[in-house]
Order: structure tokens, then C-alpha cells, then sequence
């Protein structure tokens, strides 16, 4: 199983930080690729079962599923259900912790899944960070 990762460091509480990432209907809120989401079954975006419909700035969409949402430990976890993606059988946990130096927050964003034919691991990797990068660039616009 290949992996990506990205992860970043805010001088927000882990608790600020946590009240954004959680709503797993608000990406479009953070991620400049993504202009609009929808909850299109499963929930009401904060139940497990949950399905989004992210659209991107392209016209693209992706359909993304809710698999687990823990406060207590301020994880997300989603698996995509459909996507224009050189990926299969994706998985993606974002956790946010405490920094206790700093009384900031650590955000990581972390993804298993098997490259799609013809995509190397290294390939599929890059294009989920190339993702993941300017989405937490964009979360630290909008919680300080």
C-alpha cells in the first residue's frame, strides 16, 4: 500500500484548528482548488456514512465518503468513492494535536491507498501532496 503526507504546524489552538478541519462539508472553505460541497447522502456531514460532492474550480468532482469523525482525538477519516484521481481504494485520516510549547496546534494529513494502472506510488504521491499542500496553506488564511 503506497502512502502520502503532508502536515504543518499553526499558532491556532488545537481546538480552533479542530472546529474548521472537522466539518467535513466545509473544505471548499480552505481548499482554493475546490469552489463548492454538498452533502449529497449518508448523514448530515458529521455522521459517519456521510458522501460529499466536492466540485473543483476546474468543473471537476469528486465524491468522497465519511468513514470516521472523533472529537476526542480530533480525527477526520474519509475514503473517495469516486475521483479523477490516479489513485484506488484511497483512505485519508487529518488529525490535529496539541503543541504543548507553544499551546499551538499540529496538523497531519495522512493517505494510504494503491496507485492507479499505469501510475507509479511515487506518481499517485505527488498529485494527493500537490493537493494537500495548498488546502493547509489555505487553512492557515482563514484560522489564525
Amino acid at each position: 500500500m503506497a502512502q502520502a503526507y503532508w502536515s504543518s504546524v499553526f499558532t491556532s489552538s488545537a481546538d480552533q484548528t479542530w472546529a474548521v478541519v472537522r466539518q467535513f462539508n466545509g473544505l471548499p472553505d480552505w481548499h482554493p482548488a475546490l469552489r463548492a460541497s454538498e452533502i449529497v447522502g449518508g448523514g448530515n456531514g458529521l455522521t459517519p456514512g456521510a458522501v460529499r460532492l466536492l466540485t473543483g474550480t476546474d468543473g471537476s468532482t469528486y465524491q468522497e465518503r465519511l468513514v470516521g469523525l472523533d472529537d476526542a482525538e480530533r480525527k477526520l477519516s474519509y475514503e473517495i468513492v469516486e475521483a479523477p484521481l490516479p489513485v484506488r481504494g484511497y483512505r485519508s485520516t487529518l488529525h490535529v494535536q496539541a503543541v504543548a510549547d507553544t499551546g499551538g496546534a499540529f496538523l497531519s494529513w495522512h493517505a494510504t491507498f494503491e496507485p492507479a494502472e499505469g501510475t507509479t506510488a511515487q506518481e499517485a504521491a505527488t498529485v494527493l501532496e500537490a493537493a494537500y499542500a495548498p488546502a493547509i496553506a489555505g487553512l492557515h488564511t482563514i484560522i489564525a
